[in-house]
């Protein structure tokens, strides 16, 4: 409304100078005062800047997943419709699984059967180990009762029969003591025996409750259920359900060499999605590509927005705003009052009551303020309205309070 007040107002100014000037007269002071141009003005000052790029991209989903039967099987439910959410772990669906149960109970009960099997083992090994002590000692007694009578043999205090008595005694109880080791050893591979066994009815007890569980489908990840793709009594031979992760939306974008350094993996940028109401979202660089596309010559950035409200959706457009260049300390305008004439950047500055136009060179602008590079000094009063209706040396007058000529 103030522009359109102000446009009223400077139009109001013209229509009195062209009154004026048909009269065939000379004007008068106050008519000469209505002849002048309406403006505003301001000052250049200084300050920091920042230039903004806005690239457009497509929503998209974290991931898509597709979730599949272990093994293959009839399915006995499938417990999620499309739009769900389900959690990581969750069961979305069930195979049959009477057979799995069954050859768990089995394999269950031949572990149990096998655990028994060590106990009597070791058992046996005791019962080995005390004879063999029994028998270690009674050889060494018929050794020294040996020993002794072929000494007395040789003094002839011992009888040919009692010598031949005392080597006999020595030489069984010699080989029974070579039995009993034998049974000792034979003991204790019975107890590593049943040990591997045990190892081989664990396995099978693991192996059978890995395929009872696999008779219950469960959610890889976070997400929402997409597509139900199989229905109870079906065969799952491939995906039963397919999932998109909510956690980390993303915005998909393709810039050019000129903006791709300014996109470092976890720079904060904003994001607009005007399907969802065009509120400047918070999102962060979550991927750069290292090289451009050999036919496009762009770099593929992705942007998460974690964030996201649930009006945002995969497969809006999305556009993102990131700063680029920036400049501290720097001489600035409202960017609206640069104009165009004849090729050149023009600013006008108010001189004696007059506009003047002075050429400039501009740098950046953030879409508000532009940076002058050349031109201008801090302090000049400018025209910052009415610019667009004066000329050279054309008479102003200040309408806003600003600085008078």
């Amino acid at each position: 409304m103030r522009k359109r007040s102000f446009a009223v107002f400077t139009l109001a100014f013209f229509l009195a100078a062209t009154a004026v000037g048909g009269c065939g007269k000379k004007p008068t002071d106050q008519e000469a005062a209505a002849a002048k141009v309406a403006v505003e003005v301001a000052r250049v000052t200084r300050g920091n800047i920042a230039q903004p790029a806005r690239v457009t991209g497509t929503v998209q989903a974290g991931t898509t997943v597709n979730v599949t039967a272990a093994t293959p099987g009839k399915l006995k439910s499938v417990l999620v419709h499309v739009g769900d959410r389900v959690s990581r772990g969750q069961i979305i669906a069930e195979l049959e699984d009477d057979d799995a149960a069954a050859r768990l109970a089995q394999a269950q009960a031949g572990l149990d059967q096998a655990r028994t099997a060590p106990a009597q083992a070791e058992a046996g090994i005791k019962q080995a180990e005390a004879r063999l002590k029994q028998a270690e000692v009674q050889a060494q007694l018929d050794e020294a009762n040996l020993q002794r009578t072929q000494a007395l043999f040789d003094s002839g205090a011992a009888s040919q029969q009692q010598l031949d008595a005392a080597r006999t005694a020595a030489a069984a109880s010699k080989e029974n003591l070579e039995i009993l080791r034998g049974a000792l050893e034979a003991a204790r591979a019975s107890l590593a025996s049943s040990q591997a066994q045990i190892a081989t009815a664990e396995a099978a007890v693991r192996q059978a409750q890995v395929a009872l569980d696999n008779c219950y489908i469960k959610a890889p990840v976070d997400g929402v259920v997409a597509a139900r793709l199989l229905e109870p009594g079906e065969t799952a031979q491939g995906a039963v359900v397919t999932l998109v992760t909510t956690g980390d939306l993303q915005v998909e974008i393709n810039v050019t060499e000129e903006d791709i350094n300014y996109l470092q993996v976890g720079k904060k940028v904003s994001v607009e999605v005007p399907a969802a109401g065009n509120k400047a979202l918070e999102g962060s660089v979550a991927s750069s590509s290292p090289a451009a596309d050999k036919s496009t010559r762009l770099y593929s950035v992705k942007v998460a927005i974690p964030d996201a409200p649930a009006e945002v959706k995969p497969g809006m457009v999305a556009t993102v705003v990131f700063q680029t260049r920036e400049v501290q300390n720097a001489l600035l305008v409202p960017k609206n009052a640069v104009v165009n004439r004849s090729g050149q950047s023009i600013v006008y500055t108010v001189v004696d009551g007059k506009a003047m136009g002075q050429v400039v060179t501009t740098g950046i602008d953030d879409g508000r303020n532009i940076e002058i590079l050349k031109g201008l000094n801090e302090g000049t009063t400018i025209i910052v309205k009415g610019q667009d209706f004066v000329n050279e040396s054309q008479p102003v007058q200040i309408v806003n309070g600003g600085p008078q000529a």
